[in-house]
């Protein structure tokens, strides 16, 4: 008699035992939920700023285009071999406009760039926290089993596959972390010196003086004879959305 009643208390006592293992799993499934769901705003976050930036590459791309026309049209006009003061010095900012925003266009390249490593760890990281909720979730599958039968093998399984989840959330978010904060120094870096270069050339208005005189210069009485503009109000509208 003695011997049952103790054979019933270490049940109860280790169906305890299962039954908190089980709460903490269900917990350990929602800190996975909850993880998952850092990295899916995180990448989303990232990707709305690279789009912002690759805005402003497809400005300097467009305005380098523009001063490429120029020094083209420059070049093949025939009244430039016999150039006066005022056309050498047309062509000379011309040729340094296009040095300019060469180097803007791959400035403003190298920051969209560097959005890349951050969308890539954020995806990773998102797919680690989801991997560790499915094992999370097996985990609990395998702790109700133990509850129903008072299996102490399921019970010990269960406990062991929550480490392994544990695990795999903490190895995640140590190598997130440390890429995160890496890349995120060099898209800053990257901004920082395309923004400057970009207030280099408003401080100076080069833009709206460049593509002034090149609509000035080649204005026909049909319209602009350079294709990538149509009219003067496209060439502002590009030129205000970049600025």
């Amino acid at each position: 008699m003695d011997k049952l009643r103790q054979a019933e208390q270490t049940a109860r006592i280790s169906n305890r035992y299962i039954a908190l293992t089980t709460v903490l799993i269900g917990s350990l499934i929602a800190v996975c939920a909850a993880m998952a769901d850092l990295q899916g705003n995180a990448l989303a976050r990232a990707m709305i700023e690279q789009t912002q930036a690759h805005s402003d590459y497809n400005g300097a791309s467009a305005k380098f285009q523009i001063v490429t026309v120029g020094l083209e049209k420059l070049s093949g006009d025939p009244s430039v071999v016999s150039a006066d003061a005022a056309q050498l010095v047309l062509l000379k900012r011309f040729l340094r406009l296009y040095l300019d925003y060469s180097k803007e266009r791959d400035f403003a390249k190298t920051w969209v760039d560097s959005y890349q490593p951050v969308i890539d760890t954020h995806l990773n990281a998102s797919a680690g926290h989801k991997n560790a909720q499915l094992v999370a979730q097996i985990a609990i599958a395998i702790a109700l089993i133990a509850v129903l039968f008072s299996n102490r093998p399921a019970w010990l399984i269960s406990i062991v596959l929550a480490v392994i989840c544990i695990g795999m959330l903490t190895s995640t978010w140590l190598n997130t972390s440390a890429a995160v904060a890496h890349t995120l120094a060099n898209i800053r870096k990257s901004e920082s010196a395309y923004q400057r270069l970009r207030g280099a050339h408003l401080a100076a208005n080069q833009d709206e003086r460049a593509v002034e005189e090149l609509v000035e210069k080649y204005r026909s009485p049909n319209g602009l004879r350079v294709p990538i503009i149509d009219d003067l109000s496209v060439k502002r509208e590009v030129l205000g959305t970049h600025r």
